[in-house]
């Protein structure tokens, strides 16, 4: 199978900002039941040798803090890209290098159909901007 030309994904990425306020926990893994109940207000769960990062909307972030002793962080604002790739090359350091020319932290994960980026909440213009900016060049 032929990789996309990373020219014409960028082009397609069409970052978009979702609504919502997100913060990130790591959770330990024997709190994996406790999570189940709050799924509607989980983005994604990242299983890692140091326990689970969770990344989840406003509403629960009472409900994190009761299920970890480590710092929640955020909030962060979440943007998509609409490229539909799993085997673009670079799309993804493109993207990452023109929010740090912008100075602009990023969390960038990738997932089935898109890739995903959590910016810094009181930034999340400035990045909407720099990746617009990024697909019309």
């Amino acid at each position: 199978m032929k990789a996309p030309d990373l020219k014409s994904l960028l082009r397609e990425t069409d970052p978009r900002l979702e609504d919502g306020r997100f913060f990130m926990a790591s959770v330990a893994e024997s709190n994996t039941m406790a999570l189940a109940g709050y799924l509607q207000y989980i983005l994604c769960i990242y299983r890692e040798s140091d326990g689970l990062s969770v990344v989840f909307w406003e509403d629960m972030k009472d409900v994190a803090a009761s299920l970890t002793s480590e710092p929640i962080t955020g909030p962060f604002a979440l943007i998509t890209l609409g490229s539909d790739s799993l085997t673009a090359a670079g799309l993804l350091a493109k993207v990452t290098e023109a929010l740090a020319k912008g100075k602009i932290s990023v969390n960038a994960f990738s997932a089935y159909h898109h890739d995903h980026l959590l910016v810094p909440y009181g930034r999340r213009e400035d990045a909407l901007a720099l990746l617009k900016a990024l697909q019309k060049r």
